[in-house]
C-alpha cells in the first residue's frame, strides 16, 4: 500500500504533510519524531484525497493547451488581443458601470487575467485564441475585481448579474483550457 510513497523526514516539519507533485509523485513529509505507524494510519485516511489529487492532474493533462506558442505567436497576436479585449472592458465596464485604469496585454503563462488595486487590467494575450464565451467571462471576472477585491459571494454575485452561466463557464475554462 505504501510503496507509492516517498517519505522526508524533517527536523523542522511540525505536522504531517502530503504533496503531490506534478510528476503524479506523492511526497509525505514527516517530523523527525513521529512514528511511522501514525504516519501510515495518516496517510490512509487521506487516501480518497490523494486519489482526488492525482485524478486532477490527470484531468489537467489532457486540458486543450494553446499549442507551443512563442515569443512570435505573442508578438502577432498581441495588437489583435489589444483590440479585441479593449472593446470588450469597454462594453462590459459600460453594462456594470465600473470605471478602470489601465489595460496591459501580457504573455502570462499562469493566468488569463488580473486587476490592480490601483484598477488597472492585465490580460493574457492568448485570450484571443479562446472562444468568445470564455473571453468574455475572463473580462467580466476581471471587471468585478474593481469591486471586489477578492472571491466572496458578493464578488460572485457580481459576476453572475452579467453572466448568470458563468459557473458553466469558468468550469469549461478550468477544465478545457491551460495558458
Amino acid at each position: 500500500m505504501f510503496t507509492d510513497y516517498t517519505y522526508k523526514k524533517s527536523d523542522r516539519a511540525k505536522h504531517l504533510r502530503i504533496t503531490v507533485k506534478s510528476s503524479q509523485e506523492v511526497v509525505i513529509t514527516i517530523p523527525k519524531r513521529m512514528s511511522m505507524l501514525r504516519v501510515e494510519l495518516f496517510v490512509h485516511q487521506k487516501q480518497h484525497w490523494i486519489k482526488e489529487q492525482l485524478e486532477k492532474l490527470h484531468t489537467k493533462r489532457s486540458t486543450k493547451k494553446l499549442g507551443n506558442l512563442t515569443n512570435n505567436d505573442y508578438k502577432k497576436h498581441k495588437e489583435t488581443a489589444r483590440k479585441v479585449i479593449t472593446e470588450r472592458v469597454e462594453y462590459f465596464a459600460r453594462i456594470l458601470e465600473y470605471s478602470y485604469g489601465k489595460i496591459a496585454i501580457r504573455n502570462q503563462s499562469t493566468r488569463w487575467g488580473s486587476c490592480s488595486s490601483k484598477g488597472n487590467l492585465n490580460f493574457n494575450y492568448k485570450l484571443v485564441l479562446l472562444p468568445e464565451t470564455l473571453r468574455d467571462y475572463v473580462v467580466v471576472h476581471e471587471l468585478c475585481h474593481l469591486k471586489e477585491m477578492n472571491h466572496s459571494k458578493d464578488f460572485w454575485k457580481l459576476v453572475e448579474n452579467v453572466l448568470p452561466n458563468y459557473r458553466t463557464l469558468r468550469k469549461e475554462l478550468q477544465e478545457g483550457y491551460s495558458c
